[in-house]
């Protein structure tokens, strides 16, 4: 059962050659996840030679081990504050940015004609609480000036929309959807490739180095040596430059497909297609994905068996879901999730023509692939162009062994407080 959906209905990376040698590029990408994929498709396009090196296989990290939830929102925050954080006119890019990001994704997928079980339904964000709907008109007439696909449901129209019991609003997000991960980052990866771009598998970055005006990084069994390199390998960036130790914490989470619902069920939760990830403190997520299969988020204990995961998931959506009937897990896969100290995506100015991209926060999807249009315009104007984005020096996270397990405890407090609800309520959910 320890296998995702996305590996088990096939259609990931054609093979490619590990590096083997020296290869000589303007631009050399180290990750093949949606950022450094869409970076180099972009630049390949654009006539630069291009290197991209990935350890494993295109989507092998954190993007193949997603729910492949396009979710073009912040994450634990609101617009009001990031444009108190990044001040007025670069907070008003990136939150501009954002509100693209989900259109500009399903653009690029329709463009490049890659097949990944797009659906670009929506996405919701659903709350408790019987001040739920003031709060997101709030948030939704805070992004008013940078956006106009936001609305909020009610309590009635949550519940129509998502088949899905307790919450009293959600935001609608028109932008939003989702895809099979892995399929989209096999259909860029070969995109690349067509274009020009030199791609290897199995060939994970060991060293980098400036040598005079160049750089020279080590890889596989080769060398790149290249004008600019852009280090696209989320948490795995921070064993490459001494300046990124410690800047991101890992979050666990686990994922988990049924096999193939009824016809009743299909049509009470999420009938519109939609994706849904709430925003309570003890997340709840739901989408279907191929084979109408219902995927979820839980997390799942190292040690816990096969037939008490299932136990434990049927008894939560018992709790969720109004047409509720017993499902059979058939996949379930572990992935992480990285995050950093502002909640915000962010390219790492590291040195002349060394730059990092930190990090996706679990909102990779949505905000990666116009993350990687931000750089590429910035590499081909030679740093004219401003991208939309922070651009900072690197921010160490103060104590490292106890703030890497933080993630995981709030997830685990959150559960705690949904079950002590539960409790008071008379419901096991």
């Amino acid at each position: 059962m320890r296998r995702s959906l996305w590996g088990a209905v096939g259609g990931g990376p054609a093979p490619r050659p590990t590096l083997d040698g020296r290869q000589d590029a303007e631009i050399a990408i180290v990750g093949a996840g949606i950022a450094g994929l869409s970076l180099a498709c972009e630049l390949a396009a654009a006539g630069r030679t291009v290197c991209v090196v990935e350890a494993l296989t295109p989507g092998a990290g954190a993007l193949g081990a997603s729910a492949g939830i396009i979710a073009p929102q912040l994450v634990r925050t609101t617009p009001v504050k990031v444009l108190e954080k990044l001040g007025p006119e670069l907070g008003a890019s990136w939150l501009g940015l954002v509100g693209e990001s989900g259109g500009h994704l399903f653009d690029l997928i329709r463009a490049l004609e890659i097949d990944c079980d797009a659906r670009p339904y929506g996405f919701i964000a659903p709350a408790r609480g019987a001040n739920a709907p003031e709060r997101l008109q709030q948030v939704v007439e805070e992004w008013r000036p940078f956006r106009q696909d936001l609305s909020v449901l009610d309590a009635d129209a949550t519940h129509a929309m998502t088949g899905c019991v307790g919450y009293g609003a959600a935001v609608l997000d028109a932008s939003g959807g989702g895809v099979n991960p892995l399929k989209l980052a096999a259909g860029l990866a070969a995109r690349a490739v067509e274009t020009g771009a030199a791609l290897f598998h199995h060939s994970p970055a060991t060293a980098l180095e400036r040598v005079g005006a160049r750089w020279r990084l080590e890889a596989g069994g080769g060398v790149v040596e290249a004008d600019k390199i852009v280090l696209c390998a989320n948490g795995g960036n921070q064993f490459l430059h001494p300046s990124l130790d410690a800047t991101v914490l890992p979050m666990r989470v686990h994922e988990l497909a049924t096999a193939p619902v009824s016809h009743r069920l299909r049509a009470s939760v999420l009938p519109g297609g939609q994706s849904l990830t709430d925003l309570e403190l003890d997340i709840f997520s739901i989408r279907f994905a191929e084979g109408e299969r219902l995927v979820t988020f839980y997390p799942v204990k190292q040690e816990a068996t096969a037939e008490a995961i299932e136990q434990a998931v049927n008894r939560r959506l018992a709790g969720m879901l109004d047409a509720y009937e017993p499902v059979r897990i058939e996949h379930l896969w572990e992935g992480v999730a990285w995050i950093n100290s502002s909640l915000l995506p962010r390219i790492v100015a590291l040195d002349e023509g060394l730059l990092a991209v930190q990090a996706c926060n679990g909102r990779g999807i949505a905000t990666n692939a116009i993350v990687g249009r931000e750089i590429a315009r910035m590499l081909l104007s030679d740093g004219r162009y401003r991208p939309a984005i922070a651009m900072e020096r690197p921010g160490r996270i103060g104590r490292v062994p106890f703030m890497r397990h933080v993630p995981g405890l709030m997830l685990r407090l959150g559960r705690a407080m949904r079950q002590a609800r539960g409790r008071l309520l008379g419901k096991d959910s």
